[in-house]
């Protein structure tokens, strides 16, 4: 019978340890949790921040509305560059009709055809910088437009120099 005795204690005393142990690691625990609750949840949102933003931006990035929105903002911004230099073709035609316009006609004229070419100027800037994000609105750049758009071009064309693949 001391035999039985003697086992059960030494299983007693065993499975009170593991038990203790088991105690000790669930204060810890519970200590480090309610100081983080207390303090906030600086440390785990520092230490996940850069996982997190990551995260986020992809997510927004890769949207579908984000996607579609960037596409149609390099045709948008491709048309309007074509647009102004349609209009700047339209008004030095009348500024070398025949009557000539008058000299207040011909102020105006000139104003209007400067403000077209820095509006050209500022779109064909802004496509070329949206162009260069390659991780943003530059990687939902149409393969059918150019990659950038030149300044010194007096026609800008919509799309790409290389033949398309229905053309091949």
């Amino acid at each position: 019978m001391s035999d039985d005795i003697d086992y059960t204690t030494r299983d007693m005393l065993r499975h009170g340890g593991v038990a203790f142990k088991i105690g000790v690691v669930a204060l810890v625990v519970g200590i480090a949790l309610g100081f983080m609750y207390v303090f906030g949840w600086g440390f785990f949102a520092r230490t996940t921040a850069p996982w997190r933003g990551a995260t986020e931006m992809r997510e927004q990035v890769e949207s579908g509305s984000h996607r579609r929105a960037a596409y149609d903002h390099f045709y948008d911004l491709c048309a309007q560059v074509q647009s102004d230099e349609a209009s700047v073709r339209n008004l030095r035609r009348e500024l070398a009709s025949k009557p000539k316009p008058d000299d207040a006609r011909a102020l105006q004229i000139n104003a209007s055809i400067t403000a077209l070419e820095n509006n050209r100027a500022e779109n064909i800037n802004q496509y070329n910088a949206d162009a260069a994000k390659k991780k943003t609105e530059g990687k939902f750049r149409s393969s059918g437009l150019p990659y950038q758009l030149s300044l010194s071009t007096k026609e800008t064309q919509c799309t790409s120099s290389s033949p398309s693949p229905a053309s091949t």
